[in-house]
């Protein structure tokens, strides 16, 4: 019962933040790539629609350098659904990802640096660990059989 509890609590954390997200990101211009490649399989959700291309996340601010140098890493066994904040803040999911994932980025705000984990197949018992360096400290780190979630403050 408290494994049901912990994953619904997951679950509506993610959405949450989906939620603002979306209301915050309404009123921003649309971000720059940084132009490194990034292609993990990125999924548009329902509400993007489908005629728009994917598009990759930033690895730089588009105001500029960014003042913090940020790791996201995902480890685990199979493949993993990954929800990060990208160097514009803006919210990625990709689904399906193999492990281990890795992507550095600069950023801005540590309120954005965050980076949310669980296996792509829940019916199996495949652990993840997240793990959030910045400027070469790591700051976060977690781990699961049912998910992970770590933070950058």
């Amino acid at each position: 019962m408290a494994i049901v509890v912990a994953v619904a609590a997951v679950l509506v954390l993610a959405l949450c933040g989906c939620v603002g997200l979306t209301v915050l990101s309404s009123f921003a211009e649309d971000p720059v790539g940084s132009g490194e490649p990034y292609h993990p399989g990125y999924v548009p959700d329902e509400d993007e629609g489908t005629s728009a291309p994917p598009r990759d996340p930033a690895t730089t601010p588009s105001g500029g350098p960014g003042t913090l140098t940020v790791v996201y890493e995902v480890a685990g066994t199979g493949t993993a659904d990954i929800q990060f904040y990208d160097a514009n803040a803006d919210f990625f999911q990709v689904d399906g990802v193999e492990t281990p994932w890795r992507m550095a980025l600069t950023a801005n705000d540590r309120e954005r640096v965050q980076l949310i984990v669980s296996p792509a197949d829940l019916t199996r018992d495949d652990k993840v660990t997240c793990s959030i360096t910045i400027n070469g400290k790591v700051v976060s780190r977690d781990s699961g059989v049912y998910g992970a979630t770590c933070f950058g403050w």
